[in-house]
């Protein structure tokens, strides 16, 4: 897949526009199906996701509005669904104000559109004024095409970080929309090594600010680092215990079976099951008693789902 930013796109293609902040299971199954008509055509496949955020650009409240995937995240998901090109394009206040009849025309022109899927609501346009059904009277003046998908199981992102935000985040469920468990994906960078002192040593990602983060807390995790797997408990949060005064969270993995350097390499955390929220220790002996019980936790539920034969 290619990722290109920008305004035009190189061919003639099968084109998905949305917001696809989640890529969730709705999400996959458009892009998938214009992947599949891509390939009957004959021509290129390309997914169309704005950058930033359209509710970052719009406010109305939603300025500090964080995407449960980052740009790099949302990369990774559509790379693996047989797409050829995702184009990030930048939604600011110039395409805010385009009448539905302009932003047709970047469609059907600058995006070299064929065939465009969306949404039932999608809505486009200054003041959302465009609708699905307008979008297809202006294909049909181009004499292009327009897919519409029918909502899957009324999944929608807004459910999703709800079960991530609520107060024990709801994992399995969020998987299910999803079709994956919730994950963060990055290269790791080098900590204070306190969790090395303290016995169970981690591999630490300090995520971008705009990067969503579920509730503060202790989750069983499963990290893959350079195609291997590896169980483990993960922090995340502030570190009260051993950093009072720390406004950006980091994401902390200690993983089970392995002992190598890792640091500057990427890893892709999932999250699982959540134990625990954060909170500040007594002394550092009480934050290592702690760890120890959340790894002896951590390892009776692996024991329990292999026996269970996932």
């Amino acid at each position: 897949m290619k990722i290109l930013t920008g305004r035009t796109l190189p061919e003639p293609c099968v084109l998905a526009v949305g917001k696809f902040e989640s890529i969730h299971r709705g999400h996959r199954a458009l892009i998938q199906n214009g992947a599949r008509l891509a390939r009957e055509k004959g021509i290129a496949s390309a997914v169309v996701a704005f950058t930033p955020h359209p509710y970052r650009v719009l406010g109305m409240g939603h300025e500090a509005y964080k995407p449960l995937f980052t740009r790099y995240e949302r990369a990774f998901l559509l790379g693996g669904l047989e797409v050829d090109y995702l184009l990030e394009y930048p939604f600011d206040d110039t395409l805010i104000s385009l009448p539905p009849e302009a932003f047709g025309q970047i469609i059907f022109e600058q995006l070299r559109a064929e065939t465009v899927l969306v949404g039932e609501g999608y809505r486009f346009g200054h003041n959302r004024e465009g609708t699905v059904h307008t979008l297809r009277e202006l294909a049909a003046q181009y004499g292009r095409r327009v897919e519409i998908a029918q909502k899957r199981e009324n999944i929608s992102t807004s459910k999703i970080r709800a079960l991530l935000n609520s107060p024990a985040p709801q994992l399995d469920e969020a998987a299910a929309f999803l079709g994956f468990p919730f994950f963060a994906l990055d290269e790791t960078a080098p900590g204070r090594r306190l969790g090395h002192s303290l016995g169970f040593p981690t591999l630490n990602l300090y995520p971008p600010p705009e990067k969503f983060l579920p509730r503060f807390g202790v989750y069983t995790t499963r990290t893959t680092i350079n195609g291997q797997s590896f169980p483990g408990v993960t922090n995340i949060g502030l570190r009260p215990t051993v950093h009072g005064n720390e406004t950006a969270p980091t994401i902390e993995t200690h993983l089970f079976g392995f002992n190598e350097d890792a640091y500057g390499r990427e890893i892709h955390v999932a999250f699982l099951h959540f134990m625990r929220d954060e909170k500040k220790f007594p002394s550092l002996d009480a934050l290592r008693a702690q760890i120890g019980e959340d790894v002896r936790k951590v390892g009776l539920y692996f024991e329990r789902k292999s026996a269970e034969g996932f």
